[in-house]
C-alpha cells in the first residue's frame, strides 16, 4: 500500500492562451529585419501606417498579452472589438487577457461571446473549463472540457485537463480513459504518464502505476517525483531489474 497519497492529478493543468499567426503581406527582406524585430514593434507600426484597421489592434494586443503587459493588451482588443465587435478571435483574445488580470467573470463573458459567434472553436471550452478549475467549480469545468474534447477531438489540452478534473473529482476510472486518449495523441509526453501513474494508484492498481512511473523517467529521467513515487510505493530504486 502507498505510504501517502499521491500528489493531485492537477499538477500539469494549464491555461489555453490562443494566439493569432502573423500573416506575411509581401514587405522587403531590409524592412521584415528592421521593423519585424518583435511583434510588439510590427504591430505598432502596422497600427501607425492603418489604424483604423481592426485587426493589428487585436494582433498587437495578442503580443502585449504574451510579454504579460496585460493592461496594454486589454487596451489595444478592445479597440479591435470596437472598430468590429463581431469578430470571435478579437473576443478570445480579450478573453486571454482578462484570465492574465485574474478577471475571471469577463474573461468567460468573451469566451462565451466567441462561441456564439462560432461554435466550432471547442477548444475555447478548455478555457472556460480553467476558469472553472480557479473558482472550485470542477463539475461546471468537466462540463466545458468534455464539450471540448467533443468539439475538438484532436486538442490535447482537453483531454488532460479533462482527466485531471476527472482526479479531482475522485473519478479515477474516468481519468484514465481520458489519460490514455491524450496519450494517443502524445505518446512521448512524460507528464502524461506520470498522471496516469497517479490515476492508477488512487484504483490501488500499483503495478500498472509503477510501469507508468518508469515510462515517465525513461522520457525525462530528471523527473524526481517519478523516482520517489516508485520508491514510495516498493522501498525499491527506481531501475531495478525484474
Amino acid at each position: 500500500m502507498p505510504l501517502s497519497d499521491p500528489k493531485p492529478l492537477s499538477r500539469y493543468i494549464e491555461f489555453a492562451v490562443f494566439t493569432l499567426v502573423v500573416l506575411i503581406f509581401g514587405w522587403t527582406a531590409h524592412q521584415r529585419n528592421v521593423i519585424w524585430k518583435d511583434e510588439i514593434t510590427l504591430w505598432s507600426d502596422v497600427i501607425k501606417k492603418a489604424p483604423g484597421k481592426a485587426r493589428p489592434h487585436n494582433n498587437l494586443g495578442v503580443a502585449y498579452t504574451d510579454q504579460g503587459m496585460n493592461d496594454e493588451a486589454i487596451a489595444e482588443i478592445a479597440l479591435a472589438l470596437k472598430l468590429k465587435p463581431g469578430i470571435p478571435i478579437y473576443h478570445v483574445s480579450m478573453g486571454n487577457a482578462c484570465l492574465r488580470k485574474d478577471r475571471l467573470e469577463d474573461a468567460a463573458v468573451h469566451y462565451r461571446e466567441a462561441l456564439r459567434l462560432n461554435p466550432d472553436y471547442g477548444e475555447v471550452h478548455v478555457n472556460l473549463g480553467n476558469i472553472f478549475i480557479r473558482k472550485g467549480s470542477v463539475d461546471e469545468a468537466i462540463e466545458e472540457f468534455s464539450k471540448a474534447v467533443s468539439d475538438a477531438p484532436g486538442y490535447l489540452a482537453g483531454h488532460v485537463n479533462l482527466a485531471s478534473a476527472y482526479g479531482l473529482k475522485g473519478m479515477t476510472y474516468e481519468a484514465v480513459a481520458a489519460f490514455k486518449k491524450a496519450m494517443a495523441l502524445q505518446p512521448d509526453n512524460p507528464d502524461i504518464h506520470f498522471n496516469l501513474a497517479l490515476a492508477y494508484e488512487k484504483q490501488g492498481l500499483f503495478g500498472e502505476a509503477e510501469k507508468e512511473y518508469r515510462k515517465t523517467l525513461k522520457l525525462n529521467p530528471a523527473d524526481a517525483d517519478a523516482r520517489k513515487n516508485i520508491e514510495r510505493l516498493y522501498g525499491i530504486t527506481p531501475f531495478r531489474n525484474y
